[in-house]
């Protein structure tokens, strides 16, 4: 009492906050049921806000771990660029790389190494009475190392040697190891592709998942080693190293105008093939999260919006139950904005209130997510901030017209109401 007298003089709206908020946490205790079903609204939709961005925001920083997991400042050249709307006629015209093309782009000054890699069809992989049947085959140069800064833990990987001469040889990832040689060490082990015998040499070091599917379950082969009947059905894509990320930019325009030479594109015809970097991946996984951000706050608007009527109507209800002592209060001197004041906190104490829980049982939801699902959840500080600060909002918007009405009481009428 002695420190709550000089702090009510020198303060005296604090004074007043702290009587409202305990006004609310008061009305919340005697009338439990009724002030958990008002807030309840607000609950769902700061829920709502607190689970998902955390959601989101895990899956954001899961996608730039594995968009860096690709290599530093990497180069794609594919025959279309992520997000591109084409026509299928236009995607039956875009063609794919050949090793001309390839050789041209090794040659730019500003080309650290380019990594060919050509997608070759393998229905059964085989070794012993083990098989695979859904590992990723694909021929490929000893660039490869070098621009995707992936290594062997184990034997050596693919050489020029090995391209050259189309050697029988194979570098296996840990998830095809471990499928085919479950205890026995692979190197210099005879593995079957479609009846092709292929020496093991290698095993790439681990590289976990990227979009969900695992990088580990792949199959290294020297270009050239398995010859296409038929090269119309060559699929070819590369990725570069530039010699330096501040080029990146320089490097891109090289590559674009090696490519079109030797295509003999005329100068306002469009490419008929992509060149982009890692950053044209993150840019599209931010603009679908953009999207899921959308329909987050599309759907938690509904629940504070519903949660805010909820608040204005048990409001109202508490105004008429307080008539007496609306009147009361003004008869000792109360201005109509400490009643105002007053109802305005009790609202956002009784919002506020549930967004803590909602921010509770949210951060719950992304914990539980992130530990027994596979999709990562981080809880956002900010998400938390604003979150908690929009349930604010919701209770003084709703609790304007309650207060105002308590404020605009008569006090002698209010003495008199019964």
């Amino acid at each position: 009492m002695r420190l709550t007298r000089p702090i009510a003089a020198r303060w005296p709206v604090l004074l007043s906050m702290r009587e409202a908020v305990g006004m609310g946490l008061a009305a919340i205790k005697a009338y439990k049921l009724r002030a958990s079903l008002t807030i309840l609204g607000v609950v769902m939709g700061i829920m709502t806000v607190t689970g998902m961005s955390s959601i989101v925001a895990g899956l954001n920083a899961s996608m730039a771990r594995q968009i860096e997991s690709l290599g530093s400042s990497v180069l794609l050249i594919r025959p279309a660029a992520p997000g591109e709307h084409i026509s299928d006629e236009e995607w039956r015209k875009r063609k794919t790389l050949s090793m001309d093309e390839v050789q041209a782009i090794s040659v730019l000054p500003l080309v650290r190494a380019i990594s060919p890699m050509e997608f070759v069809r393998v229905d059964l992989i085989k070794y012993g009475n083990q098989k695979v049947q859904d590992a990723t085959t694909f021929a490929t140069t000893a660039a490869y190392e070098t621009v995707h800064d992936a290594f062997v833990q184990k034997g050596r990987f693919i050489s020029d040697v090995d391209v050259d001469r189309a050697s029988p040889v194979a570098v296996l990832g840990t998830d095809v190891v471990d499928a085919l040689f479950a205890g026995v060490d692979p190197i210099d082990k005879e593995v079957f592709l479609d009846g092709r015998r292929f020496r093991v040499i290698g095993v790439m070091e681990r590289k976990g998942k990227f979009l969900f599917m695992s990088r580990d379950n792949i199959i290294l082969i020297p270009r050239g080693s398995i010859q296409r009947r038929d090269q119309r059905f060559n699929f070819m894509i590369a990725d570069v190293k530039p010699i330096s990320p501040a080029v990146l930019d320089r490097a891109v325009d090289q590559i674009r105008d090696a490519i079109r030479r030797k295509r003999k594109l005329r100068y306002l015809a469009p490419d008929n093939f992509a060149v982009f970097t890692q950053d044209t991946l993150t840019d599209l996984y931010r603009r679908i999260t953009g999207g899921i951000y959308m329909v987050m706050i599309a759907i938690s608007s509904i629940g504070l919006v519903v949660g805010g009527v909820g608040v204005m109507n048990i409001m109202l209800v508490s105004v008429t139950e307080r008539t007496r002592e609306i009147g009361v209060r003004k008869a000792l001197g109360a201005k109509k904005r400490d009643i105002l004041w007053q109802f305005l906190t009790e609202a956002m104490t009784l919002t506020g209130t549930g967004g803590l829980l909602g921010i509770f049982i949210g951060g719950g939801v992304a914990w539980l997510v992130d530990r027994f699902s596979p999709f990562p959840a981080v809880i956002q500080t900010s998400w938390v901030m604003v979150a908690f600060a929009t349930a604010l909002a919701v209770g003084l918007f709703f609790g304007l017209w309650p207060a105002a009405k308590a404020a605009r009481l008569d006090p002698i009428e209010a003495l008199r109401y019964e």
